[in-house]
């Protein structure tokens, strides 16, 4: 059974309410029944839409957090790297990017 699909769901709820349906009895009938999965089926979309929402929030978080950590070590590599420059490279530097 596909939950994503408007019909199984509708399917699936309509099965179990046949046993609620046993204990209500025909005192509501066809139109509680009808009524409560209509409810039920609009409750699943927004869950459906909801968890869409926030697992897509989490992935771009997560690509956002990979970038960072990667960036961390190119800027420990480029540290070591002007540490090792001699104070003429050094200014020469300064002076390249300030132009």
């Amino acid at each position: 059974m596909d939950f994503n699909k408007k019909q199984d769901r509708i399917k699936y709820l309509e099965d179990k309410f046949d046993n609620l349906m046993d204990v209500i009895g025909e005192t509501y009938g066809a139109s509680l029944m009808e009524e409560l999965v209509s409810r039920l089926n609009n409750t699943i979309e927004d869950f459906n839409k909801e968890m869409s929402s926030l697992f897509d929030l989490l992935k771009e978080k997560e690509k956002e957090r990979q970038k960072y950590l990667n960036d961390i070590p190119n800027e420990k590599a480029s540290t070591k790297k002007e540490a090792k420059l001699t104070k003429w490279e050094k200014k020469l530097k300064k002076i390249e990017k300030s132009k």
